[in-house]
């Protein structure tokens, strides 16, 4: 049965906010201080450099029945790092980039129906949390093309155009040379010549509708080891079309493999994004940690027959 919550006076609600998105971060802030219900008081943090989300979810889960990022993909996955091990609900604003985590949850893409959510009935729904070190992501990781990708797109283009930003730099990762991976999954190791590996929690991007892989769930336990094997611009562009007709998971270039650990090894090193977000470099390794958060979507009352 599908549990009813709703926000009710004496209930703190933290917002953890990344004031460089891409929406008017203080006009987001203004408008859930005016739509908060009587008696609840909300508690702003803002953040100020990389991953600052972490810790101030962390330290504002100690008071908070809800803590709510405003943010892109970034600020939400490092908010659900922050939020590990607690039984806070994570609220999610997009105000990001592409935001697809929100999209996939059900959530909708304007924040002003967003903050509806939050103030009036709710459910938090368990959803897989993917551990990378001491970060987290809640959509897919991923060394090489993509995280190149990430590295190279201008912050400013982003707040302007979305994920149209990260064109320019996808056309200059078509000639990027692929890198030589060692991957241990489950214990099992793999060598591998990819232009790019990615572990995913969940299978679209840009929006739900374009997925990568059937099979990737955010609440299955498992994490998607998704290797690419194209070697050469001509590779890897069949392989895009194979996306656009939605048909990758029966290409040539792509190999797929169910994990619960990955380790990944890469020569040369490559950087290492998460959620969008480069914040490592390999070698590194990955877990999946199962309902690890608890994120506030619609409430949809249950049919019966």
């Amino acid at each position: 049965m599908r549990a009813r919550r709703r926000l009710h006076a004496g209930d703190t609600l933290s917002l953890i906010v990344n004031p460089a998105t891409r929406r008017n971060a203080q006009a987001v802030v203004s408008a859930i201080e005016a739509a908060a219900s009587p008696g609840v008081r909300v508690d702003v943090r803002v953040t100020d450099t990389a991953g600052d989300a972490v810790r101030l979810a962390r330290d504002a889960a100690r008071e908070a029945s809800m803590v709510v990022a405003v943010g892109g993909d970034g600020t939400v996955a490092d908010v659900a790092c922050g939020l590990f091990g607690t039984e806070v609900s994570l609220g999610i604003i997009p105000a990001g980039s592409t935001n697809i985590t929100a999209a996939e949850l059900g959530i909708p893409r304007n924040w002003r129906n967003a903050i509806r959510i939050i103030f009036d009935d709710f459910q938090d729904v368990p959803v897989d949390l993917g551990r990378c070190g001491d970060r987290a992501f809640l959509h897919m990781a991923g060394a090489g093309m993509d995280s190149r990708l990430f590295l190279r797109s201008s912050a400013r283009l982003k707040r302007r155009a979305g994920w149209l930003a990260y064109l320019p730099a996808a056309s200059r990762g078509l000639f990027d040379r692929p890198a030589n991976f060692t991957l241990e999954i489950d214990g099992q190791r793999m060598e591998v010549v990819s232009p790019m590996v990615i572990v995913a929690n969940s299978g679209s991007i840009i929006t739900p509708s374009i997925r990568l892989h059937p099979l990737p769930r955010t609440d299955d336990g498992w994490l998607d080891v998704l290797i690419f094997t194209a070697t050469g611009p001509m590779g890897v562009l069949r392989t895009l079309a194979r996306l656009a007709t939605q048909s990758l998971d029966r290409s040539s270039h792509l190999r797929h493999v169910r994990a619960k650990n990955v380790e990944m090894v890469s020569d040369p090193a490559l950087p290492v994004q998460l959620d969008g977000d480069v914040v490592a470099v390999t070698p590194v390794s990955f877990s999946i940690s199962p309902g690890g958060v608890r994120v506030v979507v619609p409430f949809v009352a249950e049919r019966h027959s």
